[in-house]
């Protein structure tokens, strides 16, 4: 059960009524049990949109699947199982045992390291980083994984459920 209110269509604020419209112009279809209580407050709905425009950002460099397994590793070792039920779905097969490309493999690695203990990344996988990915895309990579974080607390936190069956489809 959700610590956080999951509010219902009539329940919304006329801000959150039009932010969700705004959101489902660019994204249709059902919305998610996060977006669902994000929703609780327009402000704090708008604020993790930018999620999407981080994304939109390191897609072009890296391509969904190597974003998505990026954001799988850092997920799981944050331990958040909504994320997690999210990026699994999504991977399908590729999510338990991927075979990757050597960049594929750094962002796993880096993935996790940020998830785990982020001011404690090793020396040695910071170089590898730095000697792989060029300054811009370190940058745009770096705020994703901090909004990816932010995901991973909010839901944490507030008990955000995972879709029923997420991580089963």
């Amino acid at each position: 059960m959700s610590f956080l209110p999951f509010p219902a269509d009539d329940e919304l604020s006329p801000e959150s009524v039009a932010a969700l419209a705004a959101f489902q112009a660019e994204h249709p279809g059902p919305i998610s049990n996060l977006d669902r209580t994000l929703l609780g407050s327009a402000a704090v709905f708008e604020s993790y949109l930018g999620w999407f425009r981080a994304r939109d950002e390191v897609v072009p460099f890296l391509g969904e699947r190597a974003v998505d397994l990026f954001s799988l590793a850092l997920c799981r070792a944050y331990g958040a199982p909504y994320p997690v039920a999210f990026f699994e779905h999504t991977l399908g097969d590729d999510a338990d045992a991927p075979s990757v490309t050597e960049a594929e493999g750094l962002l796993l690695e880096w993935g996790a390291a940020i998830g785990s203990a982020p001011t404690a990344i090793p020396g040695d996988l910071t170089a590898r980083v730095e000697q792989t990915f060029q300054p811009k895309l370190r940058l745009a990579l770096v705020a994703y994984a901090g909004l990816m974080a932010s995901v991973c607390l909010f839901t944490l936190v507030g008990h955000v459920p995972p879709e029923q069956g997420a991580a089963e489809q």
